[in-house]
C-alpha cells in the first residue's frame, strides 16, 4: 500500500545515488506519486513557497530501473 510504504526526502535520495539534492528534485518534481508538502512562507523576501517531496520506495527504486536500462542501453 503506497500510504504506508517508506517515503524518502530529497536529501536521503541524493545521499543514496551519489547526486546533488537538485538533481534529485529536478527528476521527481512533477513525477506522479510524489508527496509535494508546501509550506506557506514565513518572510515576504521568499516569494516562492517551500515545497517538500516525498518519493515513495516503489517509485525510486522503479525510476532507478528505469534510469539503469536506459544507460545500459547506450
Amino acid at each position: 500500500m503506497l500510504a504506508t510504504e517508506k517515503h524518502f526526502n530529497v536529501a536521503e535520495v541524493a545521499e543514496l545515488w551519489g547526486i546533488g539534492e537538485n538533481t534529485v528534485r529536478r527528476m521527481f518534481e512533477d513525477t506522479p506519486g510524489v508527496l509535494r508538502i508546501s509550506m506557506p512562507t514565513l518572510t515576504k523576501r521568499r516569494h516562492k513557497p517551500k515545497v517538500t517531496l516525498r518519493i515513495p520506495l516503489s517509485l525510486l527504486e522503479r525510476t532507478h530501473e528505469q534510469w539503469s536500462r536506459n544507460s545500459s542501453s547506450r
